[in-house]
């Protein structure tokens, strides 16, 4: 960018301010674009910030959570050694 004002500059005579009469709102859209793009990513990095202790609250309370108890249905589950390939010492 200061590569670009100080070509406009040298381009420009002595005197003559009508050459150099879109460079300040020039400067200023871009300065402005790069504060959009600054607000942008600040709010990126809230977000990603937010979903993470979202996430590690849920996992640490999850994990503090009491297990529920087996339920009188489990003699038909898998794990129940009730398997026809159980005797085989077969796992699968």
């Amino acid at each position: 960018m200061t590569d670009d004002i100080e070509r406009l500059i040298r381009m420009a005579a002595p005197g003559d301010a009508a050459g150099l009469a879109g460079v300040e709102d020039a400067v200023w859209s871009r300065v402005s674009e790069r504060r959009d793009r600054a607000r942008v990513s600040q709010v990126r990095i809230a977000a990603v910030a937010l979903a993470l202790v979202i996430g590690v609250t849920n996992g640490g309370l999850m994990l503090l959570a009491p297990r529920p108890e087996p339920s009188e249905m489990r003699i038909f589950t898998v794990s129940a050694g009730l398997s026809p390939l159980s005797r085989l010492d077969v796992q699968g």
